[in-house]
């Protein structure tokens, strides 16, 4: 049962049990931790010295674990997510402290907020245990601070900690004496810019500033990381012949694979939890050598440990206007509550944390989530010297080598690449969900044919449209022009070649006509004037970065940027490639090309080829190129057998390896032969050119196909044909024989026996518009207009052609749809800014300013919220202007829909419109109901729904193979008091559900693969059985009626044929309170009754009827349960209703 004083007991030091889903969390022991609270119980108390552990439902709770006495950060600057920095320094001392201590306590709180950003580290209590030198030091700081232009800035993520933030939670402390410390430690800033920025803080918060939901209550709140603080201590005696504790995390499970077993000489234990962890008990940790004992634990997370999102109160697309995202709180959610639990159970205790996150800014955004999650839970509690036992690998590859390396050299996590990662996503949450929730509900409300389940706008996604859409205008704006060019052709030893005119092109036809008319009025003839022979070079490519990967991959081998970044991300995993998202294009000094070119020495593709290389002719350094210091190029790590890798995977990896060889490789050399030639009496406009071109020394060509892999990286100067040029001499002259000229055709009029001659043409030709953009011309565009960084362009190309906007077509590519068109002429009629690469472009130059700490990340995000704010508003009074182009490109909904069900209010006949997303609508009242997703809606019986008020016609909802039939009342479906409303679940569970679900729904993107209506609903009621205790769903009867009689489960897809004998099914009011079911009455058809007494007539409960359980057959799963739906646990029941558990001994 579920019960408030249900307790679990923690036994010594144990901790108490978690209680159950209302359950009150278990009453710590003697110093052990209270228990955890239920889903709705608060947590237990702890007992002698323990503190209680925080509840999951109360978003205010502090953490458990943190110490007391934790040394106060820089002012001003936070955490990815909230956190009080008075809260932080606040000295929360066991009994066990002496009121000496406390005293000492509360003068150190009012010296601190007068410390500086360098003052903060002398005042901890290391460096200064008495607390002589703070008041000074501190004043000195600041004004060396505020001299230097570095006077501390307080950002939303984190008030500054001179004052209470308005949002910390007031809670009751056990020691009086901390509460007196509270009060007088209120300090105040002697900066008037301070001040007032602290006040701009609090008020936008107050509005609806940067906030963390109840949703992070699985994180506690911790001291703030200061941006790249510098090692306060670098003791390497620290722990000397004590036993540490080394915990590693990496971005994913085969990257923690890797480190392990580069790191690890001896046996490793292997444990299975909710993430593997590796464990072994060597090598010695380089930053604290004279260790007696070192434990090294591997594991991982699986990418980001949080999402940004909007609290639960702003998901509500009816309800929330879309102009209040843009003020709206920022929630940071767990996605997924087992990995936080994971990384808190493995970094407890640990001496240090050894980060091995990509090298990137998406990987420091990781680190310091990880932090977040873990870094107050290290031996010595929540202190500042915790940050001093924080480390970050640097490596580019996973080989044992790099990994070793990496470990011998660490470094510290970089915060302002972090905060750069925090700006982007906040701003494009806030105005992408904005613009794109009002313009899906306003447009959807009103076409049918949209032929898009949600009309979606992003800051790089739109611009990355209106370029496809700009080439497509160009293209139908193009007005072709005819013009002439005269062709010379020059036959010598058998061959026709053909010269170019160096005037180029001639608008006028007539005067063309007549310079050939000209030509053979006087001596026709056709003197050689020059012939220049010279070697050329062409040079090696350069170094491979991610940009230029993607546009080889789709020019050359035709895979698209999205499949070639997921193919080269594997390969990377699977330590064939070096880390794939690099800007360098430049080998570092320290790259070892000749160990990297030996390793490929074996392969029978090349392997000749790079022996030669570094036996005879010595490899060379890469041409040109930059080293942007994030990465080295992409190069091959090892060796790859013919067989031992197939499809996208093989195809880039060879690629890479060709590429790569190429590089340090010799430079082609081209012997270039230009002969040029003279028509006198033309004057001027008698010169013309041929020429060719032929290899003398093929170079890197040897091993990087030109024709198969492109010219991705540079093209020929001249654009000569390569073919070999017959010999001509200075000052030949060569006759010039007329031909008909008043057509294209070159053929000659007269013919002759001469071995060299010449002819002149005049040829008609049009301008020709340029082609759809290719998916490597459009990369190439948005680097150079900085949409989007290497990593995420793939994902940008992806959605619009997800969201139907664009197409792609042979060659490659991407020709608009005529939503896409209609969206971007849409954008230009109203504001030019949305689409244009100016604004995100110069957001994204912002963003590269916070990554190098030279702008703060809080005025970033408000000065670009507070302009597309101002565009969302213009762009919502004029959305008229978009209107028109909508209602002149797709249809009415009243045009499309069919007939359907009866409305509940206006008793009118609602439209069904197909989709996507498919929906109901009234054209009296243009009124939409959004309708589930991923099954069939069908008519039923004209019966209306029996809640009180709605009266809704009722359909029928069909979903699964073998199907499964729900009733469904579309009102009821979308009406809040019967929508399915996610549980409030602990963190660790979250996986199990799905999110969203409303967003989803309205956008059509959610497949619904389960009942529409709550359990508790009239209509589900009617027709309840039983609960279904694999799923926290119910069993009702199937709403078909027989004559094949089923019972189906709301929540699973699970299926019960009850007997072919039965005739006729009724489920009564009668219900059995222990077991929860209600009665059925059963009718068998005539002479086919199972019973003994061969009755017709039979009632039971179904669950503990033998007759009904001996007959029936159960069918579990259908081929649609691993789409992506709406979760389960939304029934009535569940778990979670037990007593708390009991402690367990530590």
């Amino acid at each position: 049962m579920t019960t408030e004083s249900n307790l679990g007991r923690g036994e010594k030091v144990g901790r108490g049990g978690r209680g159950g889903r209302s359950g009150r969390g278990g009453r710590g022991g003697r110093g052990g931790r209270g228990g955890r609270g239920g889903r709705n119980g608060r947590g237990g108390r702890g007992n002698n010295k323990a503190k209680s552990s925080y509840d999951t439902n109360d978003t205010n709770a502090e953490p458990s674990d943190l110490k007391a006495n934790a040394p106060e950060f820089k002012p001003g600057v936070g955490t990815s997510g909230p956190s009080s920095s008075s809260e932080q320094s606040k000295n929360t001392n066991s009994k066990g402290n002496t009121q000496k201590q406390n005293s000492k306590n509360k003068n150190n709180n009012k010296a601190k907020g007068k410390q500086g950003s360098k003052g903060a580290a002398n005042n901890s209590k290391d460096n200064d245990p008495k607390g002589v030198n703070q008041k000074k030091g501190g004043k000195e700081n600041a004004k060396n601070d505020k001299k230097n232009g570095n006077e501390p800035k307080e950002s939303k993520d984190n008030p500054s900690n001179t004052k209470k933030s308005k949002n910390e939670p007031n809670e009751k402390k056990k020691n009086t004496n901390d509460q007196q410390s509270r009060k007088k430690g209120k300090n105040n800033s002697n900066s008037n810019d301070n001040s007032k920025k602290e006040s701009k803080a609090r008020n936008n918060n107050s509005k609806g500033g940067n906030q963390t939901s109840a949703s992070t209550a699985a994180t506690p709140q911790k001291p703030s990381i200061p941006p790249n603080q510098c090692q306060q201590t670098n003791d390497l005696n620290y722990a000397r012949g004590e036993h540490i504790t080394i915990f590693h995390v990496g971005e994913k499970p085969s990257i923690a694979q890797a480190i392990a077993k580069g790191l690890c000489n001896g046996d490793m234990i292997f444990r299975k939890k909710i993430l593997p962890v590796h464990e072994f008990t060597n090598p010695a940790f380089p930053k604290a050598p004279h260790a007696k004992k070192v434990t090294h634990k591997v594991s991982s997370v699986a990418g980001h440990v949080f999402s940004v999102d909007f609290p639960q109160q702003y998901q509500s697309w009816e309800s929330v206007d879309p102009a209040e995202l843009f003020t709206a709180p920022i929630a940071r959610k767990p996605c997924k509550g087992s990995v936080v639990k994971h990384l808190q159970d493995e970094a407890r205790g640990a001496n240090f944390i050894v980060l091995w996150m990509d090298c990137d800014r998406e990987g420091e955004n990781i680190n310091f989530e990880v932090l977040d999650c873990c870094m107050h839970l290290m031996k010595g509690g929540a202190g500042v010297a915790n940050y001093d036992r924080v480390y970050r690998a640097y490596f580019s590859a996973i080989n044992p080598s790099d990994i070793i390396k990496a470990y011998n050299n660490l470094g510290k996590p970089d915060k302002n690449q972090a905060l750069s990662v925090d700006a982007r996503q906040e701003l494009d949450l806030k105005v992408g969900v904005a613009f794109s929730r009002f313009q899906t509900r306003f447009f959807q409300g009103r076409y049918g044919d949209l032929d898009s389940s949600v009309l979606s706008y992003g800051p790089c996604q739109t611009p990355t449209l209106g370029f496809c859409v700009q080439r497509h205008i160009d293209i139908e704006t193009f007005k072709p022009e005819p013009y002439w060019t005269l062709e010379l052709g020059v036959l010598k030893r058998g061959r026709m070649l053909r010269a170019t005119w160096e005037s180029g092109r001639s608008f006028n036809k007539n005067k063309t006509i007549d310079l050939v008319a000209k030509a053979f009025e006087d001596n026709p003839n056709v003197m050689v004037t020059s012939v220049i022979t010279r070697d050329k070079k062409q040079g090696r490519p350069i170094p491979l970065n991610t940009v230029n990967l993607l546009k080889a991959c789709s020019k050359a081998l035709g895979i698209g940027p999205h499949s070639a970044m997921q193919a080269a991300e594997r390969l990377y995993l699977s330590g064939y490639l070096s880390y794939p998202r690099t800007e360098s294009t430049a080998y570092p000094k320290s790259f070892d090309i000749r160990g990297t070119l030996q390793q490929q020495a074996g392969d029978a593709r090349w392997g000749t080829y790079v022996k030669e290389l570094l036996a005879l002719k010595g490899h060379n350094t890469s041409r040109g190129g930059v080293d942007m210091g994030d990465h080295p190029p992409i190069t091959p790590c090892r060796s790859a057998g013919f067989h031992e890798l197939s499809g996208d995977m093989a195809r880039i990896y060879e690629l890479v390896v060709r590429h790569f060889i190429a590089s340090v490789s010799h430079d082609a050399v081209w012997r270039s032969t230009k002969v040029t030639f003279e028509i006198e009496s033309l004057g001027p406009k008698g010169n013309f050119f041929l020429s060719g071109k032929e290899i003398v020394s093929k170079g890197f060509l040897e091993v990087l196909l030109h024709k198969q892999y492109g010219d991705e990286v540079e093209n020929d100067e001249d654009d000569e044909e390569e073919r070999t040029m017959p010999e001509f001499r200075k000052g030949e002259v060569i006759p010039l024989l007329k031909t008909n000229t008043g057509s294209n055709s070159s053929k000659i009029q007269m013919s002759t026996a001469a071995p060299v001659w010449a002819s002149l043409d005049v040829k008609e030709k049009q301008t020709t518009p340029p082609g759809y953009l290719t998916e490597s011309e459009l990369i190439g565009m948005m680097e150079k207009y900085g949409i989007g960084t290497d990593a995420s362009i793939p994902t940008h190309i992806q959605n619009i052609q997800n969201r139907n906007y664009v197409r792609l077509e042979s060659g490659r590519r991407l020709l608009p749809n005529k939503l896409g068109l209609v969206l971007v002429q849409g954008y230009h009629r109203i504001d030019s800014g949305l689409v244009l690469p100016k604004v995100r472009s110069d957001i994204e130059g912002q963003c590269n300013r916070i990554s190098k700490g030279e702008m703060s990340k809080d005025d970033v995000v408000e000065k670009a919220i507070s302009m597309f704010e101002a565009k969302f508003d213009f762009f919502v009074k004029n959305i008229n202007r978009m209107d028109v182009l909508f209602g002149s490109s797709f249809s009415k909904l009243e045009d499309v829909g069919k007939a359907f069900t009866r409305c509940g209010q206006s008793r009118r006949y609602l439209q069904f419109i197909e989709g996507p997303p498919p929906r109901l609508y009234n054209r009296h009242t243009e009124t939409v109901y959004p309708l589930p997703a991923g099954g069939i809606v069908k008519q039923w019986s004209g019966r209306q729904c029996p809640v009180e008020g709605c009266g809704f016609e009722l359909s029928m909802y069909s979903v699964g193979a073998p199907p499964r039939a729900f009733p469904l009342c579309p009102n009821c479906f979308n009406s809040s008091e019967w929508s399915l409303r996610e549980p409030e679940e602990d963190p660790v569970d979250r996986e199990d559900q799905a999110k969203e679900q409303q967003i989803k729904r309205m956008a059509g993107k959610a497949l619904t693969l389960e009942c529409p209506l709550p359990d508790n609903h009239p209509l589900i009621e009617e027709l309840y059985v039983s609960p279904d205790p694999d799923s926290d769903g119910v069993f009702i009867l199937d709403p078909h009626f027989g004559p094949k009689w089923r019972l189906v489960s709301t929540r699973d897809a699970t299926i019960i044929h009850l007997p072919k004998c039965i005739d006729k099914v009724t489920i009564l009011d009668e219900k059995d309170e222990v077991l929860g079911c209600h009665k059925m009455k059963i009718e068998f058809k005539a002479g086919e009754s199972p019973l003994e007494s061969k009755e017709s007539k039979y009632t039971c409960f179904f669950p503990t009827d033998p007759v009904m359980q001996s007959s029936s057959r159960v069918f579990h799963g259908s081929e649609r349960t691993n789409a992506t739906g709406r979760g389960r646990g939304r029934g009535r029941g569940g778990r979670g209703r037990g007593r708390g558990g009991r402690g367990r001994r530590r």
